[in-house]
């Protein structure tokens, strides 16, 4: 039986226009990125964000890399994920949801 869980990060970006390109930034993962179009730009800083996460987990170093960008785990942390579309995220940003990629099977006939 595969049972999935699914989780999501959501963080922001933020979007400057340098030299005709678009750049975008994502300041809790410190990840840059450009486009041609401010679409562009924000689409290739979601992948990269993905990307980042992906590779992280894979790798077994998601803490150690969460750590190395300033976060700290708080244990026990509980809280209630605010409505669709009133996150917090500073003016002029925009919202870059990343995809948490885990899941777990349980193997039939294996206790529970």
């Amino acid at each position: 039986m595969r049972i999935m869980v699914k989780a999501e990060f959501q963080l922001f970006g933020v979007l400057k226009h340098e030299h005709g390109w678009y750049v975008a930034y994502c300041p809790p993962l410190d990840i840059t990125t450009q486009g041609k179009t401010e679409a562009e730009a924000q689409k290739n800083l979601i992948e990269a964000a993905e990307l980042f996460v992906v590779s992280c987990f894979e790798r077994g170093t998601f803490e150690q890399a969460m750590r190395e960008l300033g976060w700290t785990v708080v244990a026990g942390a509980v809280s209630t994920p605010p409505a669709p579309g009133q996150e917090t995220i500073p003016n002029g940003a925009f919202l870059v949801p990343v995809p948490v990629p885990f899941g777990f099977e349980k193997i039939a006939g294996c206790p529970a």
